[in-house]
C-alpha cells in the first residue's frame, strides 16, 4: 500500500510533465524558424518528440502499476453453477410468451405416439 502511494503520484507527475513538454515543443516550433538554421533536419509540429512519448508511456505504466498494487490480493473467479436467466414479469418481450416451432413439433409427435 505504501509503495502504491509513492508510485501513482510519480506517474501522474510524469504524465503532466509530458503534456507540458509537448505543448512547449509545439510553441517553440511554431514561433521559430528552425528550418533556416539546419536544412537537413525537418521538424514536425503535429507529432510529439520521442522523449515525450516515452515519458508519457512510462507515466501511464507507473500509474497502472500503482493502482494494481493498491488493489490488494487477487481472488480467483469461480462460477457457482448454471442459472436460468429469466426476465422479471414487468419486463417481458412479446416473443417470450409464444412457443417455438420446435416445441409445437415435439408436442405433436408426443400426441401421435
Amino acid at each position: 500500500m505504501a509503495l502504491s502511494r509513492f508510485i501513482t503520484p510519480i506517474g501522474i507527475i510524469m504524465l503532466l510533465h509530458s503534456a507540458y513538454s509537448c505543448l512547449h515543443y509545439r510553441s517553440i516550433i511554431s514561433s521559430s524558424t528552425l528550418d533556416l538554421l539546419d536544412g537537413s533536419t525537418t521538424y514536425n509540429a503535429s507529432s510529439p518528440p520521442k522523449d515525450v512519448v516515452i515519458e508519457c508511456l512510462l507515466g501511464y505504466f507507473l500509474c497502472l502499476m500503482g493502482q494494481i498494487i493498491s488493489a490488494g490480493e487477487f481472488l480467483p473467479v469461480m462460477g457457482s453453477g448454471r442459472r436460468e436467466v429469466k426476465a422479471p414479469m414487468y419486463i417481458t418481450r412479446d416473443f417470450d410468451l409464444w412457443t417455438t416451432r420446435a416445441g409445437i413439433i415435439a408436442s405433436v409427435k408426443s400426441k401421435n405416439q
